[in-house]
């Protein structure tokens, strides 16, 4: 649980009233996404009650409050981003008769509730519903009254269109440029003739029966309409991630294939004989491969400390994962997954899956980690060049297997290919390197009869 806060006001009310603070979510962290306001205004609050739900750091953390009280004021809203110490929640009556409390939260509250945010869909929001604006006479002196802002004013004067001829869709009845779109949409302009002018266009209805419905807030650039969309806190964390990666590590790409047709039988007549208990999937042998390959080339089990001028090398395995999630990419890490038989490995990946499925998962969960797997087979293609998880050197990617024509001894058969790509840090290691630490891998999944020896 997040360990919470709360400030008195100063002043008369100081016994009545306090504030609750966005409390510490973790180390590094300063700030956090609103995802879901759980209460409203003139709630009674029980303590330890969910109050909001926000996003950081690529975890979703419910914030519980430290105490009992009247919600006498909600100072964040959802998709708001707010700083480590921002006030979320003014209480009062804290600590008071539960009798008492709730005959003050029956009160008409003066602050609507918060509207609960769903997953985003992909259609255009619509206009808010407001009452129309009082008629106002146009001016002798030919001014425009409508409420428009200076860009829309200056758009109207551009396509030759009287704003206050134009009924308006935004907020209190003001004008957009969706609006002046519409009203100028059947009007000859004495544009200069353009190729593009010269093609004959589809109309706006057939267009919109085309074109999948974008995400986000209307808008136009100079070609056209466009949509506007906010980063969600966990995509802003992987864009600053993989940019400072991208940044700092000298990425290299090597690429190798492995024949897994006697490991994918194996694996199967495995989990036949066990009535699936535990299932072993193709990625606990691969794990426990790659756990093995580290301990011999320990180089990309490391991280690269540019500062000190070192290569840290790491005595533990820390494998993180990569999952593909609504929220964006997770990446759970399985601590000291090199001391874990293939049942603990395969154990521990169905662990990850309930938490991740159930959103039970804490941010330290994504901590800690010395080597990532990503599986993009699984959504198609073959070659990937995967960034590197830093401050780690290297990942391993995975393809999509698929089964292909080898001539082996002069004879045609077929063979299940499994595709892996490892990214590394160039300046910790070389090509080489990651060819034997690749093969290293490969042989394992070849001759699944070595885990026999050496897993």
């Amino acid at each position: 649980m997040v360990k919470t806060s709360a400030v008195p006001l100063t002043g008369e009310n100081e016994s009545m009233s306090k504030q609750f603070l966005l409390p510490d979510l973790g180390e590094g962290i300063t700030e956090a996404q609103i995802v879901r306001v759980l209460i409203k205004t003139g709630d009674m609050i029980a303590e330890d009650q969910y109050l909001v739900e926000v996003e950081t750091d690529k975890a979703a953390v419910e914030i519980p409050s430290p105490y009992a009280g009247i919600a006498e004021s909600v100072h964040v809203e959802e998709g708001q981003t707010v700083n480590v110490g921002d006030v979320l929640v003014t209480f009062g009556d804290g600590g008071a008769p539960a009798g008492a409390a709730a005959a003050k939260a029956s009160a008409p509250s003066s602050v609507s509730s918060t509207a609960t945010v769903t997953a985003p869909q992909r259609v255009a929001p619509a206009p808010t519903a407001v009452a129309p604006p009082p008629f106002v006479d146009v001016p002798a002196s030919g001014r425009t009254v409508a409420p428009a802002a200076p860009v829309v004013r200056k758009l109207a004067r551009e396509m030759g269109l009287n704003l206050d001829t134009i009924q308006g869709s935004g907020p209190g009845g003001r004008i957009t440029k969706e609006d002046l779109q519409r009203a100028g949409a059947g009007q000859t302009t004495s544009t200069p003739q353009t190729l593009a002018a010269a093609i004959p266009a589809r109309s706006a209805d057939a267009v919109a029966a085309l074109v999948t419905p974008l995400p986000g807030t209307p808008d136009t650039d100079k070609w056209g309409q466009i949509y506007r969309e906010p980063l969600n806190q966990i995509r802003k964390t992987i864009a600053n991630h993989m940019t400072r990666s991208a940044r700092t590590a000298v990425h290299v790409t090597h690429g190798d294939e492995a024949d897994i047709t006697s490991l994918d039988k194996l694996r199967r007549d495995l989990n036949e004989s066990t009535q699936n208990d535990p299932k072993l999937t193709f990625m606990s042998f691969l794990i426990r491969a790659t756990c093995i390959a580290l301990r011999k080339y320990p180089i990309f089990n490391s991280s690269f400390d540019e500062e000190g001028g070192q290569i840290i090398y790491k005595g533990y395995i820390n494998m993180g994962i990569a999952v593909d999630t609504e929220r964006g990419l997770i990446v759970p890490v399985i601590r000291d997954v090199d001391r874990l038989t293939l049942r603990g490995i395969a154990g521990a990946l169905r662990g990850i899956a309930d938490r991740i499925r159930s959103n039970r998962f804490a941010i330290e969960d994504l901590r800690g980690g010395t080597f990532t797997i990503t599986n993009v087979g699984a959504l198609g293609g073959t070659f990937s060049t995967p960034i590197i998880n830093h401050p780690e050197v290297a990942i391993l990617g995975l393809g999509r297997s698929r089964k292909v024509p080898v001539v082996r001894d002069g004879q045609l058969a077929e063979v299940l290919s499994l595709p892996l790509n490892l990214s590394f840090d160039h300046r910790v290691t070389d090509g080489a390197n990651a060819a034997r630490f690749t093969r290293e891998i490969i042989s394992f999944l070849e001759m699944p009869a070595k885990f026999l020896l050496d897993g």
